[in-house]
């Protein structure tokens, strides 16, 4: 009897993913690309993205422009772009089997000397091709793509720095390390593979690297002029005694 519920249960399961893996792919579609770099004026000024529609039904998107900023632990922050830029079109609805072009185009300020940051979002929104809004299935997938978009400045400077190192504890009371850096170039800096090498007044001295020991600043996009704190675990190495003061610097792959 176990048996037979086992297998049924198992039965089940397999049905419901069965379900999920056909809603989703009824309404998949794909936009890109994930990334433009936009110029403020000549034609590098306006840009297209591509929609693709691999379901077998119509489906309607909604795309719009958001500013794209960052407070001082790094969380982003959205705001409308709608000012900013001309996005042609920015309501559709994209037949079965088919794609379409969207036109976006810059509108803001000509002069930029550090590098605007944006997303622009392509929404899935609910569409019921002329039938009854009750005749819902059980599932009501909507996709999102977010994109990255910057305009570039008019000189690209990269320079990142740490500002300060100091100890702090974490959430569950271990001792841990605040890590600011700031961004003093003009463009986002990825800091891909981080190596932070750290020194106290004391004379000693560690080297970072890797996920666990960067946790959070290994890989984050750190945006033009910004400057945010990290925390990560605190190194063994170094000496948490009252009046010990810490330098510390730096790399990441570009």
């Amino acid at each position: 009897m176990n048996h037979m519920k086992k297998n049924a249960k198992r039965t089940i399961i397999l049905a419901l993913i069965a379900l999920f893996v056909s809603l989703s792919s009824m309404y998949a579609y794909q936009f890109s690309p994930l990334e433009q770099v936009f110029q403020p004026t000549g034609a590098e000024s306006t840009k297209t993205y591509t929609i693709v529609n691999d379901s077998n039904d119509s489906i309607a998107i909604s795309i719009s422009a958001l500013i794209r900023d960052q407070d001082s632990q790094g969380g982003e922050i959205n705001s409308p772009a709608d000012a900013y830029f001309s996005i042609v079109p920015n309501k559709l609805v994209v037949p079965p089997q088919s794609s379409w072009v969207v036109r976006v185009q810059y509108r803001g300020p000509k002069t930029v000397t550090n590098e605007l940051s944006f997303r622009l979002k392509a929404e899935q929104i609910p569409y019921s091709q002329g039938k009854s809004s009750t005749d819902k299935g059980m599932f009501n997938f909507l996709y999102i793509y977010t994109t990255s978009l910057y305009v570039q400045p008019s000189r690209v400077v990269e320079n990142v720095a740490v500002r300060s190192i100091a100890p702090t504890s974490a959430e569950d009371g271990s001792p841990a390390m605040a890590v600011t850096v700031v961004n003093m170039g003009t463009v986002h800096q990825l800091l891909v593979s981080s190596i932070l090498e750290v020194k106290d007044s004391r004379g000693n001295s560690v080297i970072l690297q890797g996920p666990d020991a960067l946790p959070s600043l290994d890989g984050m996009n750190l945006l033009a002029k910004k400057t945010v704190t990290k925390q990560i675990p605190w190194p063994e190495e170094l000496s948490r005694a009252p009046g010990v003061t810490y330098q510390a610097t730096i790399k990441y792959s570009k």
